[in-house]
């Protein structure tokens, strides 16, 4: 397992994640984002795109 730490919405999140886990599942099913979606589950779509540290990134890589 691996730390993390990240702010979502205002609001900070530590947890223990598998280093395998995507952004995406993170997401959705730690926090319940579920607005971020999973299109082609390859990149090509951009339906994962979130807001990094100020920079669109696909989530579901």
């Amino acid at each position: 397992m691996t730390r993390i730490t990240v702010n979502v919405d205002g609001v900070s999140y530590v947890d223990e994640v598998e280093p395998r886990t995507l952004l995406v599942q993170y997401l959705r099913e730690e926090l319940g984002k579920t607005g971020t979606l999973v299109g082609c589950d390859t990149t090509n779509c951009g339906a994962c795109t979130v807001h990094l540290d100020g920079h669109s990134v696909k989530s579901c890589t």
